[in-house]
């Protein structure tokens, strides 16, 4: 009895031992397993910060009144609000997942983190694919929105917060353009413009913005004070002009994923390694 009673004891005292065990080992670790714990925690902390960040503009966005470019994209699938506060919420998700993770060193969470990137990362190639093969599509529908918005511009009733206002002036004054295809989508649209040749002062051009009968100096094709083409054109020359840019963000983007999982797959396999050591 005293034989068995010692044996438990010792069995116990093992058990209680092995998770201080573990973090002894941690000790003996090289500088690159320590510089990786450190790096993996440091990169979801920007994680963290970024997707905290995106979730409170998308709720903010959602709940306001004056959400912008909220308007133009207000559709079950193209709803930017709904989507930034899905894609906060999982980027915040994520980050906690693997700066508790290599913080605590807990295995789940690791190979959470890890099966998350590997899910961005595929949803990222669909995106791009479904970006490629609907770009017809959302042209179409972001044409025939704006246009409908046209309709409503200035309408006290039809648009009580300014919101439909304000965003077709932030576009045309942002991108130095005048309705969609030109100024003669204003004449055809059902606003206070409709039939009349004459168009909003944030047509004008930048310069003679401050001119408040800018827009209605004479007709349109005869005013040389506003911009004569049409925001869907300097929409897509904006995007051709950055998609250098935005090839190369995405690229680093797609790198330092890459780079993330091979490192958490090397410091799991570390601590995996510890765990066998010790047990």
């Amino acid at each position: 009895v005293s034989t068995q009673s010692t044996g438990s004891f010792k069995l116990l005292q093992q058990l209680l031992q092995y998770p201080t065990n573990l973090r002894m080992g941690s000790e003996d670790r090289g500088c690159c397993d320590k510089c990786a714990k450190t790096f993996i925690m440091a990169i979801n902390i920007v994680i963290i910060l970024v997707g905290g960040a995106i979730l409170a503009a998308g709720v903010y966005w959602q709940l306001s009144d004056t959400g912008f470019y909220k308007e133009i994209f207000n559709h079950d699938i193209f709803n930017v609000p709904i989507i930034s506060i899905i894609i906060g919420a999982f980027l915040l998700l994520i980050g906690l997942c693997g700066f508790l993770g290599a913080c605590c060193e807990a295995m789940f969470l690791l190979k959470t983190y890890m099966g998350m990137l590997i899910i961005i990362m595929l949803l990222e190639i669909i995106l791009a694919v479904g970006c490629v093969a609907m770009k017809t599509t959302v042209e179409e529908y972001a044409t025939n929105r704006t246009l409908e918005m046209m309709d409503y511009y200035g309408n006290s009733t039809l648009d009580e917060a300014g919101v439909i206002t304000a965003t077709l002036d932030l576009v045309q004054e942002n991108f130095d353009c005048c309705g969609v295809d030109g100024p003669s989508d204003w004449t055809a649209s059902s606003s206070a413009y409709n039939g009349v040749n004459t168009v909003p002062n944030s047509c004008c051009k930048e310069a003679n913005r401050e001119n408040s009968d800018c827009g209605n100096y004479t007709q349109y094709y005869n005013n040389t004070l506003i911009n004569d083409s049409g925001c869907k054109i300097s929409l897509w020359n904006f995007i051709e002009t950055n998609l250098l840019y935005v090839g190369i963000v995405a690229g680093a983007i797609i790198i330092l994923q890459i780079s993330i999982l091979i490192i958490t797959s090397k410091f799991r396999t570390t601590l995996e390694d510890e765990d066998y050591a010790n047990f």
